[in-house]
């Protein structure tokens, strides 16, 4: 008695390499189309991550450019600022010194 289990086994798995022989042409076109695909998929993203990568340059240099101006103002402000908090130091040091002075000259 033959097991029926391992003939129709065997004749499944020879049916099924001539479908896989006789459908290679196809899984090869299938494989190089979907090749070509996924190449032009990443070249897009590519092209599209160097632009981004441009915009985000160009935002920072030009900020950049910003921070330099502000940097430029607010040091022309200041230097433009009367100077009285020094002054009136540089005065309250000299009425003292002069105090001194007096004191000395007055034993």
């Amino acid at each position: 008695m033959t097991d029926m289990r391992t003939v129709s086994s065997s004749s499944s798995s020879t049916a099924s390499n001539n479908n896989n022989n006789s459908s290679l042409p196809s899984d090869f076109d299938n494989i190089n189309g979907l090749t070509t695909y996924v190449n032009t998929i990443f070249q897009q993203m590519e092209e599209k991550f160097m632009v981004a990568s441009d915009q985000v340059m160009n935002r920072m240099n030009e900020l950049g450019k910003r921070i330099d101006t502000l940097e430029t103002n607010i040091g022309d402000v200041i230097s433009h600022l009367p100077i009285e908090e020094s002054t009136t130091q540089t005065n309250i040091t000299k009425q003292q010194q002069q105090q001194q002075q007096q004191q000395q000259k007055k034993p």
